[in-house]
């Protein structure tokens, strides 16, 4: 858990609060500090007989939940359009669990219990496993689950949900918490936008206020501690910053800054379409990383060249069971449609570490960051993989899927993969199955022993792509989730910049491309460096892809090379970063 925000007064009394931001734009009303109401759920024995009663009570709840949430998502698809109230897809998806329902009526007759107490718990278990695991995309989805069991448990209860009819000026909306259907039911004449003291940018709810065009900022602990009701605040989403009581001179000075940002967003919207070029041509491609289906939309929109990293693993643990084959083909090919006349990379099941579920079987280990995880739990469990591998071959008829086997370490792991993949295509070549002629097949690069030896696993593969937040993690011995260690996560230490240019040499010494799926990719700070290093792809979060293809088109691929070679010789990664930022501040200070 975060600490509480360490507000910083000035000399005109007015005090400044930092938290995370999540929705750009600047907004100043007087602040309402919202306080939900807990759902409160008693426990209460049942007997055989009401068993099917209580099931049928469920039932209803649910209709009841799915009919709330379809017209909370037809209003947001009448006023925002498809791509926003596709969110909402998710939500719709914890309604239809059939595993989760299954299990409720398991735990009905076994434990004999009220239904809306067993939902509560088994909605709040899952929800806190998903919160447990490093993805941060899987975490942000433990919201979603929990939006949607309270609403089941107020339908259960007859009990009506929260609406902002309280509201009677223009305000900003402090909270502890915002759920997606809080924040696309805001009355949007009288919001300006929000503080939540819990979230990240990830979360739908941030996401739903940056299709609103809402400024939000998220993580900012300890502001309602100090506010009071109605006190005028300065909302900065770019920034992360909540100022209580601005001055007349930071009102001036916020007015001049979002003129030029205004102007700034125009010219970018001007890029989505364009390619990433340098001044002196070398061309590098931009897509995009995809987890859920709402991912999906944003995709042309912001200019993707196709996904870079489709993430599986949700699929894989969102219930109760594994996926079957069917039920994979039928994402595959979603994503696979969307991203065409470009190109998907599927990463196979990067299960293992802290990414679990029971289902999964993994048994506890001291430490699973260095344990069963990635190809190791695939080729641990055939059937899993076999399933998988088979789906994606049979999705490959759209002709633009390609597969990526993830933490490979040495070149046995690789060899072991691949002939599955290739006992895979036999057997449906046997049994008439339609699959692609040729289906490029790469590896993540994200331990140093891979990068070590990439010379040798380039012989075997079509491409890499370089997973840096595992690699920066590994190569510095630092667990970025630490709040005491956290500082030496440095993706400009001199000894990352060494391994990911020793990977991209390697890569082009044997004819594959080479790219970037991690956080530097949408870091663009370090855009220079790995423009430099020589990377040929940058897969990153859609919404970064405009500013990063401009950043691109500014630079100098020579000089650039210039600049690593001098960052790989310097000692600190601080001197490196501050290199870094003297080039953005000369080539692209528009945009940063």
């Amino acid at each position: 858990m975060s600490e509480p925000s360490t507000p910083q007064s000035t000399a005109s009394g007015e005090v400044r609060y930092k938290g995370t931001p999540a929705s750009p734009g600047v907004a100043i009303a007087p602040v309402v500090i919202y306080r939900r109401d807990e759902v409160t759920v008693s426990r209460r024995k049942i007997k055989p007989e009401e068993v099917p009663n209580e099931i049928a009570r469920l039932e209803q709840a649910l209709i009841h939940t799915r009919q709330q949430l379809q017209q909370i998502r037809a209003q947001l698809s009448d006023s925002l359009g498809e791509k926003d109230a596709s969110i909402f897809d998710a939500h719709l998806l914890v309604v239809e669990d059939v595993a989760l329902l299954e299990s409720v009526k398991a735990q009905l007759a076994s434990r004999l219990l009220n239904v809306d107490y067993i939902y509560h718990q088994l909605a709040k278990s899952f929800a806190q496993k998903m919160k447990e695991l490093d993805d941060p995309y899987l975490q942000e989805r433990a919201s979603d689950i929990i939006d949607v069991s309270r609403r089941v448990v107020q339908n259960l209860k007859g009990v009506k949900g929260e609406d902002w009819k309280f509201l009677d000026e223009p305000s900003i909306i402090f909270a502890h918490d915002l759920s997606p259907s809080d924040t696309a039911t805001l009355d949007r004449t009288l919001v300006r936008g929000f503080v939540t003291e819990v979230g990240s940018k990830t979360s739908h709810t941030a996401i739903m206020a940056r299709s609103l065009n809402l400024p939000a900022v998220v993580g900012l602990r300890g502001f309602g501690d100090f506010a009071d009701f109605g006190s005028e605040v300065l909302l900065d989403g770019h920034e992360g910053l909540l100022i209580l009581n601005p001055s007349d001179q930071t009102k001036f000075e916020y007015g001049q800054i979002e003129s030029r940002r205004h102007a700034v967003e125009e010219k970018l919207d001007e890029l989505r379409e364009t390619i990433a070029i340098t001044t002196d041509q070398r061309r590098i491609t931009v897509s995009a990383n995809v987890e859920l289906p709402e991912d999906l939309s944003p995709l042309r929109e912001n200019g993707a060249e196709g996904v870079g990293l489709f993430r599986t693993e949700f699929l894989f643990l969102n219930g109760d069971a594994f996926p079957s084959e069917d039920e994979q083909i039928r994402l595959y090919l979603k994503v696979a449609e969307a991203a065409l006349p470009h190109s998907i990379i599927v990463r196979t099941l990067d299960i293992g570490g802290d990414k679990k579920a029971d289902h999964a079987a993994i048994e506890a280990e001291l430490n699973p960051f260095l344990g069963w995880r990635g190809i190791r739990y695939c080729l641990g469990r055939p059937e899993v993989f076999r399933t998988q591998l088979r789906a994606i071959c049979r999705a490959s008829t759209c002709g633009n899927v390609r597969i990526m086997f993830p933490m490979i370490t040495e070149i046995g792991e690789l060899r072991r993969a691949r002939q599955l993949l290739n006992q895979v295509r036999d057997e449906l070549r046997e049994d008439g199955i339609p699959q692609a002629d040729k289906i490029d097949v790469g590896i993540m690069i994200e331990v140093p022993g891979a990068a070590l030896i990439a010379d040798q696993l380039a012989k075997e593969v079509d491409f890499f792509s370089i997973g840096t937040n595992d690699l920066i993690q590994y190569t510095l011995a630092v667990d970025r989730g630490n709040e005491r260690v956290s500082d030496l996560y440095q993706p400009t230490h001199p000894a990352v910049l060494r391994l990911i240019g020793s990977v991209c040499d390697a890569a082009h010494n044997n004819n594959i491309w080479v790219g970037v799926c991690g956080e530097m990719a949408s870091d663009i700070l370090l855009t220079p460096a790995l423009v430099g290093l020589g990377v040929d792809e940058l897969s990153l979060g859609s919404v970064f892809i405009p500013r990063i293809k401009r950043a691109i088109q500014t630079l100098n691929y020579g000089e650039m090379q210039n600049l690593v070679r001098e960052m790989q010789s310097r000692p600190t990664a601080e001197e490196n970063l501050r290199l870094l930022e003297d080039v953005a501040k000369r080539c692209f200070p528009d945009i940063l």
